[in-house]
């Protein structure tokens, strides 16, 4: 008897493993297919951010976005916007003031095409800032390369190559973000430095070398209207 009992509980247990490795096996195959839907659904969004984003930057060129805190700043009001609420930053800094009024005059339109065309904010909000950002720090760097030329030679050190920053670079965009922006890059192209530093901290950088030598800069400039006139 003792040993019949036991077969039926073994048969039992053997229908009980059977049972819990099917659902094992269907749970399993349920998280695949919605792993496999999200990734499509991820490529079609990306493949439309890609194609509508590279048209709508050759309409605008709204470098101050390229800033850190600034584009922080932007990703918080795509944040609230997908949440019906309202961002507000406490530091409004001409380049944010720039920003709040670019999302709220320009961008919104955009988005609201997009949306048209079937794209959703809500969950993509760093996926569609991510995107902006890159292509219109590409753009940025082609244009400043195209206005600036090449202009530090290869195996200069970052004294030169921040001297001749402050020569070709005209004096109104020199802290901009987007020449900024684009001088970190070049460095890193050029080799001259492995970058690590912030935007910021290279934006002190320079500030403190122009700073340094602000008597070199005035002859240099005086040396220059000096030539001209000759």
């Amino acid at each position: 008897m003792f040993q019949s009992l036991k077969s039926k509980l073994e048969a039992k247990r053997a229908v009980w493993s059977e049972g819990t490795q099917q659902r094992i096996a269907k749970h399993a195959e349920k998280e695949r297919n919605e792993a496999l839907f999200q990734m499509k659904k991820n490529e079609r969004v990306q493949t439309l951010l890609n194609t509508e984003v590279e048209k709508y930057l050759r309409t605008v060129h709204p470098t101050f976005l390229l800033k850190p805190e600034v584009h922080r700043a932007l990703l918080n009001m795509l944040h609230a916007r997908s949440e019906g609420t309202v961002s507000i930053s406490m530091t409004m800094t001409s380049e944010m003031r720039k920003a709040y009024s670019f999302y709220h005059n320009e961008l919104k339109i955009f988005i609201s095409l997009l949306e048209r065309k079937g794209f959703a904010l809500a969950g993509y909000e760093d996926t569609f800032l991510t995107t902006l950002l890159t292509k219109l720090r590409e753009n940025n760097y082609r244009s400043c390369l195209e206005l600036y030329g090449d202009f530090v030679p290869e195996g200069s050190t970052l004294t030169k190559a921040f001297d001749l920053y402050f020569e070709v670079v005209e004096k109104e965009f020199k802290y901009n973000s987007g020449s900024v922006d684009f001088f970190a890059i070049y460095l890193n192209h050029k080799n001259i430095v492995d970058f690590t530093w912030t935007k910021s901290r290279l934006k002190r950088k320079l500030k403190q070398y122009e700073k340094e030598n602000k008597q070199e800069f005035k002859l240099k400039q005086l040396e220059r209207k000096l030539k001209d006139i000759s």
